[in-house]
Formats: structure tokens, sequence, C-alpha cells
């Protein structure tokens, strides 16, 4: 029984570190939006790539803005579409970009999966991920097949991704954006009480045994 409630005690202290999985569906966001620091502890900025390199053209103006699946400013997303409600990227935004888009999506704390869907791909070879640690390029997966599709990476330790969404003639819809990593929770007060509890009864058995050991 001692045992037991000290390995309680000591089971509780790993509470504290959790694995979060986090979506993002854009669907609390309004249509129109520019999308950058809206969500907590995560950075999206356009423009991940400039000049030649890699895969040359990047664009200067990649649009960033949030729309409705089902409005006029999208392009044709396939039926029945990975995505829906609200999505990153207009068509609008998309006939004013000056080259191939791309944009970054950093992390305050490093996550170890990140995930995205597309929607509307004709050139599937130009839709990417670069998983980054740092200023380590990790990976690079990328789409191959036409219409919708998810790609996904994973590695220990991801503290950005580079997000290319098909090339300069290619319209391509972004939605439900996934990561997954280890974070510090809270513990609420009746779990702060049950670990106190734990270390007291661990205690109580150590000084238990001493005596015994003593007495023998």
């Amino acid at each position: 029984m001692n045992v037991r409630v000290a390995l309680t005690g000591a089971t509780l202290l790993l509470v504290a570190l959790t694995t979060k999985a986090t979506t993002l569906t854009f669907d609390d966001l309004a249509p129109g939006t520019t999308l950058s620091t809206q969500y907590a502890g995560v950075v999206f900025a356009p423009n991940a790539f400039a000049g030649s390199a890699p895969g040359g053209d990047w664009a200067t103006n990649t649009d960033m803005t949030v729309v409705s699946a089902t409005g006029g400013d999208v392009g044709a997303l396939g039926t029945p579409s990975l995505v829906s409600g609200n999505l990153l990227r207009s068509f609008t935004g998309w006939t004013n970009e000056n080259g191939n888009p791309s944009f970054r999506v950093s992390f305050a704390a490093a996550v170890d999966s990140f995930s995205a869907d597309f929607a509307g791909v004709d050139t599937p070879a130009d839709v990417r991920l670069f998983a980054f640690d740092g200023t380590t390029l990790l990976g690079i997966v990328a789409g191959s097949s036409t219409g919708q599709f998810t790609l996904s990476f994973a590695a220990p330790r991801i503290t950005s991704v580079v997000v290319t969404p098909g090339d300069f003639l290619d319209y391509v819809g972004v939605d439900n954006i996934r990561y997954q990593g280890v974070v510090a929770s809270v513990p609420e007060p009746g779990t702060f009480a049950l670990m106190a509890f734990g270390f007291a009864a661990l205690a109580w058995a150590r000084r238990h045994a001493r005596k015994r050991a003593t007495n023998c």
C-alpha cells in the first residue's frame, strides 16, 4: 500500500508535461482578415523565401487573406472538399501575386509535428512544406497529385515551417493547419493537493523503511 501511494505521488509529477494538439481552421477569424499574429504562440509571416532559391521567382506580396470557402473569392476547391468554413488565400490576392507564394509559420515553443490541407491544386510538386529547427532545414515534403491533399511532417523539434502553396499560375487554398508539441500545463488545485499528499507519503515510506532497517 505504501509503495502504491508513493508511486502515485511520483506519477503525478509527470502531469505537468502534456502533449497538446492544435488545429487552426481560421473559422474564428472574419473573412478579409490578414493572417499574422491572431493565434497565441504562432506567427504567420508572408514571403518566407526571396529571390531565385530555393525554387525560384518568389513573390514579394504573398496573399495572407482569410476568405470563406463558399464565397466568390476562391478557386475550384474539389468535391467533397478537404477545406471548409474559412481558409487562407483569396483568389483576388492570388491574381495580384508577383511570383511563387510562400509563408512561414513560426512557433514560440517547438512542435514535433505539422500538417496542412491544400485544395484546388494543379501543380502538386510546388505545394511543399519546409520544416526548420532554427536555421537548420529538417526536411521537405511535396504534393504528388492534383486536386486536394494533406501534407505532414514530423521531427523531434520544429521551430518553423515554410509553406509554398503552389506556383505563380496555380490558386491553392490552405486550411486546417495542425501542430503538436509537448507543453507545460498548470495542474488544478486538487492535483497540487494530490501531489503534496504523494510527496508526504513517499517521505513517510522512506522514514518507515529506515526505522525498520535500524530495528533489525
